[in-house]
């Protein structure tokens, strides 16, 4: 139902950089300056210069353009599907997680066969519009999920051996390429079978939409995408938690919720894993874990909807039962420790701790052509950036 092709990549050259892991990058939306300056005292060559939301799409083109020229970035071959196989520890266990690589054929999602799941942020797609407009590049891949509990593709994976390995954030990983006729063709089939779910990424999809609608060349037609089975384990969805750095006030009716003080974090990450409807607050400096209850009355939408934490928060808590005093934007993270320390530098506003989304309720929603709100799912571990480059 959807189309994959294999491609030409532009991929780092080795004897250059000598090492991968000093040039990738987590994705263009999760850096920040910190971060920004920690990846490039790794390598002046690094792939946070192509895809930091701060520089101007001329400045990155000029680049990009120039470690081409420099054979810093070297153009494959042949045409090919690559693969990325990563093994990852998260709170003491070890999961390992495979995919493939290669290019889609952009169309509208209500054809039906690309699914989002969450809303977008207009200025983040219009910023990576820009860079398209002016690259004619997809500098990080959009992260896509699909369905097969024979885990097809992973054996083709494993037939062969890698061009590379690295490390990234603490996830270990092989890159390689699928070269031979015969697999190109079973991967090209088994896709023309599956429907797809965009995990991260739906910024990126969108401005490779628009700009495609815009510019209806045949050439613009296709993005770069990492391809990964939801029934692995190592597909991980994280909750992403929400801070409100700025002064609000509470005001919880007890009809709706039970509120109770707790001595700290640990405290409300356990009650919140024995309640079945509560999640976590920070406010002026205390714990708390909120029970909700009562509150399908106010809304109207699908039942999968109200399964997910930040639908109720946004839909029913916010809306009712928190006055914003100013106009910011939220902090949004997957870690609650850096949220507490965002928190720490302000002194005021509040947080919330929320659960994750389950894979069968990200299946659900999806499948019902729900959208979720923005920043619902944090999939783990990111696709790193950089690995491979698709030029059009």
């Amino acid at each position: 139902m959807v189309e994959i092709y294999p491609f030409k990549g532009l991929i780092y050259n080795i004897e250059k950089i000598k090492n991968i892991s000093y040039v990738i990058s987590p994705p263009w939306d999760m850096i920040n300056d910190e971060i920004e300056r920690k990846l490039l005292a790794l390598s002046d060559f690094n792939i946070v210069k192509l895809i930091y939301k701060e520089n101007y799409p001329e400045y990155v083109n000029e680049i990009f353009k120039k470690w081409v020229e420099d054979k810093i970035l070297i153009e494959e071959e042949k045409e090919c599907f690559y693969f990325l196989k990563g093994n990852f520890e998260y709170e003491g266990k070890i999961y390992k997680r495979s995919g493939i690589f290669g290019i889609l054929k952009i169309e509208d999602f209500e054809k039906g066969n690309i699914i989002p799941h969450e809303r977008i942020f207009q200025k983040y797609s219009d910023n990576r519009y820009k860079l398209l407009e002016k690259c004619r590049a997809n500098f990080c891949p959009v992260f896509m999920l699909y369905k097969d509990k024979r885990f097809e593709i992973e054996g083709i994976i494993e037939k062969y051996g890698f061009l590379f390995k690295g490390n990234i954030n603490n996830e270990n990983f092989e890159f390689g390429k699928i070269e031979r006729q015969s697999d190109i063709e079973k991967i090209k089939d088994f896709f023309k079978k599956k429907i797809v779910f965009i995990a991260d990424g739906h910024h990126r999809y969108s401005a490779s939409l628009n700009f495609y609608k815009n510019n209806p060349d045949e050439k613009n037609s296709f993005i770069l995408v990492y391809l990964s089975n939801i029934e692995s384990e190592g597909v991980l969805i994280l909750p992403t938690h929400r801070y409100i750095p700025c002064d609000v006030e509470l005001n919880f009716d007890k009809e709706f919720f039970d509120i109770s003080e707790v001595e700290n974090l640990k405290e409300v990450e356990k009650k919140m894993k024995s309640n079945e409807r509560a999640i976590g607050i920070f406010y002026n400096e205390k714990f708390y874990v909120l029970k909700i209850k009562n509150y399908e009355n106010f809304l109207n939408d699908d039942l999968s909807l109200t399964k997910i934490d930040t639908y109720i928060l946004d839909n029913f808590i916010i809306k009712n039962f928190v006055k914003i005093n100013e106009n910011v934007e939220f902090l949004y993270h997957s870690s609650k420790e850096f949220l507490l320390n965002e928190y720490k530098k302000r002194k005021k506003g509040v947080i919330f701790f929320l659960n994750p989304v389950e894979k069968d309720v990200f299946m659900e929603v999806c499948l019902n052509g729900k959208i979720m709100p923005a920043k619902s799912t944090y999939f783990y571990p990111k696709v790193p950036s950089g690995l491979i480059i698709y030029k059009f």
